[in-house]
């Protein structure tokens, strides 16, 4: 088929405008949000009326809502491109063909001519946290074509609790994509409160409830491995609700992802290589293959494709949690379908991988991931099958999105009423700059934080030398202090391979705990002060001063504001970084990753200072209380 960036002509046969047309689709969008929910969780709200009526609309015998006339469908069951019609019923498809005995007086027409019909996109590995919200990340996804997405339930349930993080569920039933929840079964990093906040009562009720699709990544892998009886008792209980879970098998040899994958484990996102690919598949598992702010891995990965050969009919795409700057730049899915076919990924094959199998791995293809009768009416206007960027977005059964354009409203829940409080310590504990220090009256050798990459760390043995009391520090190195928050411990020690900040204090990180790194103590103590002051986010000190703000509201991690001001606030600290000698590609996910136990390298944790591949302790955590 020939490609051109056709025109809209949406048009009843009353001749409504467009304007009109849209106020209609926002009204009708508004009173659907109880249909969202039943949707959203996989129940099949159905009644005898509504099939009647949808099957009325399929033979012909009463008018459809909406009929998609004259464009070229994506077969993704069939695997072909033909012209095709499409007649909607309420939020489904009634009709996939010729016929036009369904089209009357009230019926909206749309004109697909020179367009694709394409199902819409689904994201099936996602982090709604990662500075941005559900919400925000919706708009995002929206424009880029994609109407489901898996969402991690860490941080919510984490601050929020069972009940807490189901209140977050439902406040998203007014949003026009379909969000799916996956539950984690341990804390992403271990945590004092670990074992109440993971407790068996707890699971039981959040693996009870038809909001969760399955258990969510186990990134603490080696515990499967080890057969530790506490995880497994979770797992069993997941699958006693019929729910699997998804692996996080990074830097798992083959022989562990045999264990991993006789536990019962799903799928995995951490391939890095082709063969990572292949071995994933082989042992059963639905592989993703990741392209994200912090793992550009696509481009290798697709050699499974293009040069291994492999079958993809158990491949998925997904971005797990790219950063706002990089989706800005890059796109969500959308980006990887641009990268696969210019790898020589056959179009149809690639967008396979992004609907009917994500749909198939999720167990919800009978209503999603494909355009066929009966199925959800979630479908894109494709103007080519190179740039992938839609020209309209239907999702539910309404357009959502026209030229890059949300048409539909997106309501944020109140944060604070959903209880979100940033938990920090004291701000006169603080403010002590000898509480960013390493307790020392002696010249010692001191395992130094090593950056290799924007999250792998080496460890770096230093010849130290102490100053009142305290280690300082050399000239390539930064303080770096970790503070609970609650008050209860600190962890102190020092990195290299970051840049000279003066000083920096986070709340964003895998912890949820108090990041603070720089070259001065007493600025450190300025920036972790100003965070808490703002009730958590990010703080940036230049000369003694604040030259950087970046509050965030939801319980230090992720924004309340829209995706496109976050945008922008990250553009800025990623040049900051920049200016300061950071050189690698994501400042966001090492501020992030510094804290976790579950990458390589010397990490700084609530225990202290340990190295992951030891699992030893090397510099212990002080307690503050």
């Amino acid at each position: 088929m020939k490609t051109r960036y056709g025109y809209l002509y949406i048009r009843k046969a009353l001749n409504i405008t467009l304007l009109s047309f849209l106020r209609e689709g926002i009204k009708q969008s508004e009173n659907s949000c109880s249909i969202t929910r039943i949707m959203r969780r996989g129940v099949n709200l159905t009644t005898a009326k509504d099939l009647q009526k949808l099957l009325d609309v399929s033979a012909g015998r009463r008018e459809a809502d909406y009929y998609i006339k004259g464009g070229s469908l994506i077969n993704v069951l069939s695997g072909e491109i033909y012209l095709a019609n499409i007649a909607l019923s309420q939020d489904k498809i009634a009709y996939v063909g010729e016929s036009e005995k369904m089209v009357g007086a009230n019926t909206t027409i749309i004109d697909a001519r020179g367009f694709y019909l394409c199902p819409a996109l689904i994201e099936p590995h996602s982090h709604p946290w990662g500075i941005y919200n559900p919400v925000s990340l919706t708009e995002a996804s929206l424009l880029r074509g994609i109407t489901t997405i898996v969402c991690d339930n860490l941080f919510f349930f984490v601050y929020l609790g069972t009940k807490g993080f189901l209140r977050i569920v439902n406040s998203m039933d007014n949003l026009p994509v379909r969000q799916y929840w996956v539950a984690r079964a341990i804390h992403q990093s271990p945590d004092i409160n670990e074992e109440n906040i993971f407790s068996i009562a707890n699971l039981k009720e959040l693996y009870s409830d038809p909001s969760i699709i399955k258990i969510g990544e186990i990134t603490r892998w080696p515990l499967i491995v080890e057969g530790d009886y506490s995880l497994l008792e979770k797992i069993i209980l997941a699958s006693a609700n019929h729910k699997g879970f998804e692996g996080h098998t990074a830097g798992c040899s083959y022989d562990h992802l045999n264990v991993i994958a006789a536990a019962g484990a799903e799928s995995c996102h951490e391939s890095i290589t082709a063969e990572d690919v292949a071995q994933r598949l082989r042992l059963g598992f639905w592989t993703m293959l990741r392209h994200s702010s912090l793992r550009p891995d696509l481009p290798e990965l697709l050699r499974a494709i293009t040069e291994m050969r492999l079958p993809t009919n158990r491949m998925l795409f997904t971005t797990d949690g790219s950063r706002p700057s990089f989706i800005a730049r890059e796109g969500l899915i959308d980006g990887m379908l641009r990268m696969a076919v210019r790898a020589g990924v056959n179009p149809v094959t690639a967008l396979q991988m992004s609907t009917i199998n994500p749909a198939t791995y999720l167990g919800v293809e009978k209503d999603l991931g494909s355009i066929a009768p009966g199925r959800q009416a979630d479908i894109l206007l494709l103007p080519d099958l190179e740039e992938f960027t839609p020209h309209m977005v239907l999702s539910k059964g309404k357009i959502v999105a026209i030229d890059g354009k949300l048409s539909v409203e997106l309501t944020a829940p109140d944060w604070g009423e959903m209880g979100f409080r940033t938990e920090l310590p004291r701000s006169d504990l603080l403010s002590d700059p000898s509480l960013y220090g390493v307790p020392s009256s002696d010249e010692k050798v001191f395992p130094v934080i090593n950056f290799v990459s924007a999250v792998i760390t080496k460890q770096q043995d230093r010849l130290l030398k102490p100053r009142n009391g305290l280690l300082e520090r050399e000239d390539d190195l930064l303080y770096c202090t970790l503070i609970d928050r609650f008050g209860k411990w600190v962890t102190n020690g020092f990195v290299s391979g970051l840049g000279q900040f003066e000083a920096i204090a986070s709340t964003y990180n895998t912890s949820f705990n108090l990041i603070v790194l720089g070259r001065d103590r007493s600025s450190m103590a300025r920036a972790a002060s100003e965070a808490t002051k703002m009730n958590g986010g990010i703080v940036l000190i230049e000369n003694g001063q604040v030259s950087f703000l970046m509050p965030l509201k939801i319980g230090g991690m992720a924004s309340d504001r829209s995706f496109s001001t976050v945008v922008t606030e990250m553009k800025y600290l990623e040049y900051k970084a920049r200016e300061y000698g950071y050189h690698y590609n994501d400042f966001f996910s090492t501020l992030l990753f510094l804290v976790c136990d579950f990458l390589p390298g010397l990490r700084i944790t609530a225990s202290g200072i340990i190295d992951v591949k030891k699992q030893q302790v090397i510099v212990p955590a002080q307690k503050l209380l």
